[in-house]
């Protein structure tokens, strides 16, 4: 116990009690010690059944092959530069083949891909399994010179004449007829340009194989227009650019509203470009407007009979109150321009529906 004598501010009893202590915190740590070695020793010893270790190997094994990307057959003349980073093309050599393709060249062998991109042997000895390339050849050398001659004129062009372009598939060339359809034909280069989805160099292409003769095929087709008040869902998807669900939307609307009275209302439904207006207005027309069966007054309405406005908010509703509050009644409709945050492009809609 003299070893313990440095501690002055402890009796005999304590220090014996801290001594005690101490030892039975080493003496757990002895035993914590051995007792993992001994578990340790127990489990490494312990044999994996052989059945279990086959399978854990089999799982393993398909596990890895999952792993690794899995490559489909592709034509290299409809390659993207993302397929050509999946298929392990550097850089470089993606540039090479995009810059063939729009050159307007097409790949003919399984060779001249290798030649003109400049993969090593090792990717090309992978890659050409996959590469199918002589269905594209053979349509080259028997059908397009028989059709050569008869569908120059883009307005004559079947969809499976377009598809002969590279970059034109079954979506595209079906989008094209569909747009030249709902036109009347095509007049000018430039209307092409609007079919979504066709590319620059797609159509420079197109333009080298197809030409504008017939500039009159517009006018031989009468378009008879309908009452837009009373067409349904199928006559507006005859529409080039209106599907399902902006036929469903244009519906849904002029039922919100009681029916179109003016035509700036068409341009508040929600998806429809200016494109597509003009398309529609082609085929359609405001021949009965539809009469405003009710009007609010301007100067009396609360907030909430105010919101019964298609056009007016409730938030917008509890402007106007709080600005006739302030400034008084208002005596032309104009006055509610000095609104803050006043909804300028919808006034004329909004106006529709007040009186003074």
């Amino acid at each position: 116990m003299k070893a313990f004598s440095f501690l002055p501010y402890f009796n005999r009893s304590q220090r014996r009690g801290l001594i005690l202590l101490l030892l039975i915190i080493v003496a757990l740590q002895v035993v914590i010690f051995y007792s993992n070695n001994l578990f340790k020793q127990e489990v490494s010893q312990r044999a994996i059944p052989k059945d279990l270790q086959q399978q854990y190997d089999s799982l393993k094994q398909v596990a890895l092959k999952n792993r690794q990307p899995k490559i489909y057959p592709f034509n290299p003349n409809y390659l993207s530069d993302y397929k050509a980073y999946y298929l392990g093309l550097t850089l470089p050599q993606t540039d090479k083949v995009l810059a063939f393709i729009q050159s307007g060249q097409t790949f003919k062998s399984k060779a001249q891909f290798k030649e003109v991109s400049g993969i090593s042997d090792s990717l090309f000895a992978v890659l050409e399994p996959y590469i199918k390339i002589s269905s594209y050849k053979k349509f080259n050398q028997n059908n397009f010179k028989s059709r050569q001659v008869s569908t120059t004129d883009i307005n004559l062009a079947t969809a499976q004449d377009l598809q002969t372009i590279n970059g034109i598939g079954s979506v595209l060339s079906a989008r094209i007829v569909k747009y030249r359809n709902a036109i009347g034909g095509f007049t000018d280069k430039s209307q092409l340009n609007k079919v979504y989805g066709l590319e620059a160099d797609v159509i420079n292409r197109l333009w080298q194989r197809f030409k504008l003769k017939t500039k009159t095929t517009k006018t031989a087709k009468h378009i008879i227009k309908k009452e837009i008040n009373t067409a349904n869902t199928e006559d507006l998807k005859q529409v080039y650019g209106i599907g399902d669900k902006l036929a469903e939307r244009i519906v849904k609307y002029r039922q919100k509203i009681g029916g179109f009275t003016i035509k700036q209302q068409l341009n508040d439904v929600y998806g429809l470009s200016p494109e597509v207006i003009d398309q529609l207005w082609q085929h359609f027309d405001l021949l009965q407007p539809t009469p405003i069966a009710f009007k609010i007054e301007l100067n009396e309405a609360n907030i909430k009979e105010l919101a019964k406005n298609p056009y007016i908010s409730y938030q917008l509703a509890k402007k106007i109150v709080s600005y006739r509050t302030l400034n008084g009644a208002f005596h032309t409709f104009d006055a509610l321009l000095k609104i803050p945050d006043y909804p300028r492009d919808i006034h004329k809609q909004i106006c529709l529906y007040l009186k003074l």
